[in-house]
């Protein structure tokens, strides 16, 4: 298990980071996502064999979020 953390600037309420957090984890893959809403940070615990970085980055753009 490797773990990735992503800055998230337009994670700016409660419902933001609930959706992330649960269209993250719908992916093979995935262990665990947690969310800060004060820094603005996406954490995801991940499978490297079935799942990368990038793949996760993606997923999160597509959802309609910023992501440096």
């Amino acid at each position: 298990m490797e773990t990735a953390t992503f800055n998230v600037p337009t994670l700016s309420c409660s419902a933001c980071s609930r959706k992330i957090e649960e269209g993250v984890k719908e992916l093979k893959g995935i262990v665990n996502v947690t969310s800060d809403l004060k820094s603005q940070h996406i954490s995801v615990d991940y499978n490297p064999s079935d799942i990368t970085p990038q793949e996760i980055k993606k997923h999160i753009s597509a959802m309609g979020y910023e992501i440096i």
